[in-house]
């Protein structure tokens, strides 16, 4: 089942599909000359950005509600007017895939939306039973006429439609490969965390009063560099992320900040939760005290912690935690220490 977001994003596509179609049925009429078309399309393009609108509230009944009967109206004008015979088979089969869509993506978004799938089952059954019934009849434009502006609509509908997939598809790919460049000069090649630069770029888009910072400074690795080279300290490095990665929460940003230093944002974190965090340092202190399997020699870190609560700006929060951190380092490292009003 998709999450919520991708959910959301999927019904947007579908509105906005809606929408286009309307707009190019409306400019198809206005060529021919068909005003009732002309207008009922019209009308239907007003209704369906109502009905965006209401999806943006996230009033997912009252969306499909709208959607549904502004399609069904359009269908049943469109077969007295243009006849059976014109096509009408594809808005029938659009409108169940639509309902049948409004139940899925009702599911998974967990609103409140209309039950469906009955609709569905009745679309498809009048599809089945009435459309091979009443495939001859004209409608009253006539037989002739309302066949060739549906062959000649369709056809252009199939060309537009490949030339807005074709736009989507430069604009996606266009998005996607600029997605790929931040993301590269936003993470670091050695441990694949968030770089400085993808921090500097968090600290823009989270809200400080609900953030917490973990300054992480790695215990005398000068001294590993100096006694096991700079590959055993690259692995080290990558160690410690991975542990740092693997006891936080998937919410929270790892990055790493300097050449040993790194820093952690915890969202939706209060003071009630100091004990968690200090308990989550003691674990990983643990894990980097050495492995027989991996070789590398025992390592500790030490951590000052800061809520944003207590802090006017980013950077005095970063001052707090960084002067925590410093009284950890005194005190020989390898532990965790809170700013408070009485550490400060």
């Amino acid at each position: 089942m998709p999450d919520r977001k991708w959910a959301k994003r999927l019904y947007d596509y579908t509105s906005d599909g809606l929408i286009l179609l309307h707009l190019f049925l409306m400019l198809y009429y206005a060529v021919y000359s068909v005003l009732l078309m002309l207008l009922v399309n019209l009308a239907c393009l007003l209704l369906c950005g109502i009905g965006l609108y209401l999806l943006r509230k996230e009033r997912i009944l009252a969306h499909t509600l709208l959607i549904y009967l502004v399609e069904l109206i359009h269908l049943t004008v469109s077969a007295i007017w243009v006849g059976w015979s014109a096509g009408i088979q594809v808005p029938l089969i659009g409108l169940t895939a639509m309902v049948f869509l409004s139940e899925y993506l009702g599911r998974s978004m967990k609103l409140p939306y209309i039950r469906s799938l009955p609709l569905a089952l009745v679309n498809f059954g009048v599809y089945l039973t009435a459309f091979p019934f009443f495939f001859h009849r004209p409608g009253l434009l006539g037989l002739e006429r309302s066949a060739v502006i549906t062959a000649e609509m369709l056809w252009s509908l199939l060309v537009f439609g490949l030339l807005i997939w074709g736009m989507f598809s430069v604009v996606q790919l266009t998005s996607v490969s600029e997605h790929r460049l931040a993301n590269k000069a936003e993470t670091d090649e050695l441990t694949g965390l968030l770089n400085r630069a993808g921090y500097d770029r968090l600290l823009k888009e989270l809200d400080l009063n609900s953030t917490t910072l973990l300054l992480v400074d790695t215990d005398k690795f000068k001294g590993i560099n100096d006694t096991f080279g700079h590959e055993t300290g690259d692995r080290v490095l990558q160690k410690i992320s991975r542990s740092l990665m693997g006891n936080f929460r998937q919410n929270d940003y790892v990055c790493r900040i300097g050449g040993d230093e790194f820093a952690i944002l915890m969202v939706n974190v209060g003071t009630l939760e100091n004990e968690k965090i200090a308990e989550k340092i003691r674990y990983i202190n643990r894990e980097l005290a050495g492995s027989i399997d991996d070789e590398l020699p025992a390592v500790s870190v030490s951590v000052g912690v800061a809520h944003g609560a207590g802090a006017e700006s980013w950077s005095e929060l970063f001052r707090h935690a960084d002067a925590v951190l410093y009284r950890v380092k005194q005190n020989g490292g390898r532990g965790c220490m809170v700013h408070s009003a009485e550490s400060a």
